[in-house]
């Protein structure tokens, strides 16, 4: 029981660790482009299980204590409250770490090359053309959103 309150490593580390680890992911993740919780592809979906596995030894090394497991979620949390934080008083900042929106189609025609470019792919995009009731003709503009979603405008 002793031992399950007993850091198997400094604390340092496992902070030092839990900052590394979230800025990489942030970084890797933010390179591999844009999608909503919603929209991941069963790929999608094993990528983030495999993630979670991965990552497990990179943060907590050997250390098998509650405590340390603790003190790695507060470090995950409070890192994600800073960069809420920082990105809802710095436009900068949001647009270097949630990108900006980028549009897709505009008056009835798609762009192809930038759906390949932002790894929409073109099914996905009907999907959402599907759900609003719209052919590609009546497309006013569609708008790739920072948060992975679409948004499109019907023609007027």
């Amino acid at each position: 029981m002793h031992e399950m309150f007993t850091l198997g490593v400094p604390a340092w580390e496992l902070v030092c660790r839990a900052v590394i680890v979230y800025v990489a992911l942030l970084v890797l993740l933010r390179l591999s482009g844009k999608r909503t919780v919603g929209e991941l592809s069963i790929f999608d979906l094993i990528v983030v299980i495999v993630l979670g596995s991965a990552v497990r030894t990179a943060l907590l090394g050997n250390d098998k204590s509650v405590l340390g497991g603790l003190l790695v979620v507060t470090v995950l949390l409070l890192l994600d409250f800073i960069s809420s934080f920082v990105t809802a008083r710095s436009r900068k900042v949001e647009h270097i770490l949630d990108g900006k929106p980028v549009l897709i189609a505009r008056d009835g025609v798609v762009f192809q090359e930038v759906l390949k470019r932002c790894n929409v792919p073109t099914g996905a995009f009907e999907g959402v053309l599907r759900k609003h009731s719209l052919t590609t003709e009546q497309i006013g503009q569609a708008i790739l959103e920072a948060n992975g979603s679409i948004t499109v405008c019907k023609r007027e």
